[in-house]
């Protein structure tokens, strides 16, 4: 078989393949979606392969009827698996362990960037936020990260000189809001590198501009730091289930809660984002009471933002995960094309995303915090939030005001 994922599979799946090939013929198209069922089941585990193919079904028939019946089966077997949610109650991934990294000082042309969102039309709800990619790499092993396919596992890189760089820095009239989490966990290396120092720089040369810091960490030194109000500590929250099976060494849930009271009582902005929110057995539950976790330690107007979002995965990402082969179930969900990349379908967003805002309090829905849903369908605002914005730039203006707003309001 010549689909490249063939060579990463265990040797028994390789063999149980080719002899399955010998005998029914399989078209290029066919030998890659049962590798790549070998590979998902693995990785789930599942498997193995042979489990999910049911040869005596098809004993009678002859020829392609016979492979194609075969073939069909198999992936309704699939179908079915996917679209229940998850179950996570048999799935006991091996403790991730730290990759060691080399720290590296690198030269970079381009420091800036933009969010993931399509660049052309809009096929999901855009804020215009720009990136500032002053860390490259993380250490959390976060088993649906995107890092893990566009980076060195094994090097961490950080910008040099990259207090004078960003003195230098001038930005296009329409930036007003950096995230620093797109390649890295914001928060993850403190200042160990004096990246926090040199993004005060920043914040005190564009003082209405708001710098985000995005973690999954429980990291509070940083707070001894005189950093400026508009640089915002942030945190990904998640449901226990997924923290402890997916997102390997990140901070627990009541980790990040706990930094985050800390930081805010330091006098920090803050704000939180559910994302990804995972369609698993015990969904609701673990989301509602995330929720009223939320809604008991903190005020709604101690808030900068709250936003709402799901798995998404490009081909890169799929296939990096497929050839690492490390146990995880986060494909074991209806892969549905959206806006060039795969997620879940969209009644199922709507479901989640929908029952997670009805768990908020009426008292949080009175404009603070600013409640969106990251690189989703324009489709979904209406039946989670009950409105939704006509465009882009009509979205990203009621953004700005908000966060405008919670800005001064600290700052007097």
């Amino acid at each position: 078989m010549d689909h490249p994922l063939f060579a990463t599979l265990p040797p028994e799946e390789q063999r149980y393949l080719t002899h399955l090939d010998e005998r029914y013929h399989f078209s290029f198209q066919q030998q890659r979606q049962l590798i790549e069922s070998a590979c998902d089941l693995a990785m789930w585990q599942l498997g193995p392969l042979q489990d999910w193919i049911d040869e005596e079904n098809v004993a009678t028939l002859q020829g392609k009827a016979r492979t194609k019946t075969l073939i069909a089966n198999h992936l309704l077997l699939m179908q079915q698996e996917r679209g229940n949610p998850t179950n996570y109650q048999d799935f006991v991934p091996d403790t991730r362990l730290p990759d060691k990294y080399k720290s590296l000082f690198v030269s970079s042309d381009t420091l800036m960037g933009r969010c993931p969102c399509p660049v052309e039309g809009e096929k999901t709800r855009c804020c215009n936020l720009k990136t500032l990619d002053v860390v490259q790499q993380c250490a959390f092993g976060c088993s649906y990260c995107s890092i893990q396919s566009f980076y060195n596992k094994h090097e961490v890189k950080v910008v040099e000189n990259l207090s004078n760089r960003l003195q230098e820095l001038v930005l296009d009239e329409d930036t007003w809001h950096i995230g620093t989490g797109q390649s890295s966990d914001s928060l993850l290396w403190g200042n160990n590198y004096g990246t926090l120092d040199a993004l005060a720089i920043l914040a005190s040369r564009y003082p209405n501009l708001i710098i985000e810091l995005k973690t999954k960490s429980k990291r509070s030194d940083y707070l001894s730091l005189n950093l400026p109000l508009n640089i915002v500590s942030t945190w990904s929250l998640n449901a226990p289930t997924i923290i402890e099976k997916e997102e390997h060494l990140a901070a627990t849930l009541r980790g990040r809660l706990d930094a985050a009271r800390r930081a805010r009582d330091k006098g920090r902005i803050i704000g939180f984002h559910l994302h990804p929110m995972v369609y698993f057995k015990g969904w609701q539950e673990e989301y509602g009471a995330l929720i009223e976790a939320v809604t008991s330690m903190f005020l709604p107007d101690e808030l900068m933002m709250f936003s709402l979002g799901t798995l998404t995965f490009t081909k890169a990402v799929l296939r990096q995960l497929r050839t690492d082969h490390y146990p995880t179930r986060v494909l074991d969900m209806e892969l549905t094309p959206a806006a060039g990349k795969y997620s879940y379908p969209l009644e199922t967003k709507r479901r989640m995303f929908s029952f997670a805002y009805e768990q908020f309090p009426s008292s949080w829905k009175q404009g603070s915090p600013f409640f969106y849903l990251c690189m989703e369908d324009p489709s979904l605002w209406e039946p989670t939030f009950g409105y939704s914005y006509l465009n882009d730039k009509a979205f990203e203006a009621a953004m700005k005001t908000s966060y405008q707003t919670c800005l001064e309001k600290h700052k007097s």
